[in-house]
């Protein structure tokens, strides 16, 4: 849990006050802001693991922070804060991507920190999922291409033993040929000869 940073946007203080001190205590590094385009203007310059956004800032929605982080950083974990929650603001929160929320007043600091803390083993284990899926999609890339080689790499033997045996069936004629003393026979075999060489040379 060392060395993940929280967000925090919340236009009251002491809000924010309080969530820094118990984010802090529970081993987080903890970022603040007090309007929306503070909030966005952080989520910018860095990630975070999880953002606590307030549904209503001054200067705009939290769900409009949500979804701008969330766009930016989909690994990004958020969780909603309001004083007044209703189903229908809760349902458009999670559609964004928040994972949970938290309803003011806060009953109690270690709920905060058992639920961000909770969201931040998500992160870390959809992140895990996701490195295993694109894993497992370049195992089987490299298991195609190294199949497909196999296959063109056999053509190409077989078509090399082919011009072999028919190779060696040319040099046993010729060599029965050239017992025989028969000229036209000879001939015959030479001229078998050099359109077998251009074939070999091709």
């Amino acid at each position: 849990m060392e060395g993940d940073s929280i967000l925090v946007v919340d236009d009251e203080a002491i809000v924010l006050d309080v969530l820094k001190v118990a984010l802090k205590k529970a081993g987080f590094t903890v970022y603040t802001a007090s309007r929306m385009v503070d909030g966005l203007a952080l989520a910018r310059g860095q990630k975070f693991s999880c953002a606590l956004i307030d549904k209503n800032l001054p200067d705009g929605s939290g769900l409009d922070l949500i979804k701008q982080i969330r766009a930016k950083h989909p690994d990004c974990t958020c969780l909603v804060m309001t004083a007044y929650p209703n189903a229908d603001s809760i349902l458009e929160a999670l559609k964004l991507g928040a994972v949970d929320y938290l309803e003011k007043p806060f009953p109690h600091v270690s709920i905060i920190q058992e639920k961000v803390k909770a969201a931040v083993d998500r992160q870390r284990r959809l992140a895990a999922l996701s490195a295993r899926v694109a894993e497992m999609h370049a195992l089987k890339a490299a298991t195609e291409a190294q199949a497909t080689e196999e296959v063109t790499l056999q053509s190409k033997l077989d078509t090399a033993n082919f011009k072999y045996q028919r190779t060696l069936a040319l040099l046993r004629e010729i060599k029965a040929g050239l017992e025989s003393g028969d000229a036209a026979t000879v001939k015959r075999l030479l001229g078998r000869v050099t359109t077998l060489l251009d074939e070999l040379s091709k």
